[in-house]
């Protein structure tokens, strides 16, 4: 049985929204990206909500969607102006807006989507920890898919007079990028962020050799992902050491150094079920 995710330590949750005020994007040269620069601008203007504990679906996509929400609520320059909006057209749907926030500013409305992904350097890709997402495939899904439904009809003939025409978009994808421990894996040609924020990533029984070196290793759940708790630092609760003989899955872990990872099987990127299979 999985064990429920929880999001409800009020030191972790404010450690989260100043992250997502500060995270750079993964990538540069994007269409509809946002740039450090606005990200800082958006970042000085800023008021941290109250803090209260997250009730919406354990999902960590979902929870980051919330911090943003949160921080648009509290913005003197912004105003939401709604979420989750899900278009259907023909008896079809074709997906939901993460964001129409109105710019106080301007008085213009804008089109966000935001995501927070993790990514590992494996065979001229970033690939994701369960193999299946790719950072090339995601940035160009939110570039031609998502910040696109609002040229749609379904949007323009049926919502816009309701919401408003948008005049800008704007991708903001935070995370981080796990390079590979011995240098022999690179990401795909895309264009990284220089100041992106950076990990190390190695196999189970690389993860084994580095404890003989006396590394340890400290297993992050998935609520700590987006501002881990340090260990050389941290007043919270030290995470629990990780327990490398039961490594069955791709885990985030971070050691004594304050240095975050990522822990995959030594037959990473198949699936256990791919195991069985064969």
């Amino acid at each position: 049985m999985k064990t429920q995710l929880c999001y409800d330590n009020v030191q972790q949750i404010a450690n989260d929204f100043n992250a997502v005020l500060t995270l750079p994007s993964l990538t540069i040269q994007q269409r509809f990206q946002i740039d450090d620069a606005w990200l800082t601008a958006f970042k000085n203007k800023a008021h941290i909500p109250n803090i209260e504990a997250y009730e919406g679906n354990r999902r960590l996509g979902f929870y980051y969607q919330w911090l943003w929400l949160q921080l648009i609520n509290a913005h003197p320059d912004y105003a939401l102006v709604a979420e989750e909006v899900q278009l259907n057209w023909q008896n079809q749907t074709l997906g939901a807006i993460d964001f129409l926030v109105k710019n106080l500013r301007t008085n213009e409305v804008e089109h966000w989507e935001v995501a927070i992904k993790f990514y590992l350097a494996y065979q001229g890709q970033w690939l994701g920890p369960n193999a299946s997402d790719n950072l090339d495939k995601k940035t160009a899904r939110m570039v031609d898919h998502q910040l696109r439904l609002t040229e749609h009809p379904a949007y323009q003939t049926v919502l816009q007079s309701q919401y408003g025409l948008i005049r800008h978009k704007r991708l903001i994808m935070q995370g981080r990028l796990f390079d590979c421990i011995d240098d022999k894996q690179q990401g795909s040609n895309i264009a990284i962020n220089p100041a992106t924020v950076n990990g190390k990533w190695c196999f189970k029984h690389q993860a084994i050799a580095l404890t003989k070196q006396h590394y340890q290793f400290f297993t992050l759940s998935k609520p700590q992902w987006i501002c881990p708790p340090r260990p050389s630092t941290s007043t919270q609760k030290k995470s629990p050491y990780l327990e490398l003989d039961q490594l069955t899955t791709p885990t985030q872990a971070i050691d004594q150094n304050d240095q975050v990872w990522f822990i995959v099987p030594d037959h990473w990127p198949l699936h256990n079920n791919d195991l069985i299979a064969k």
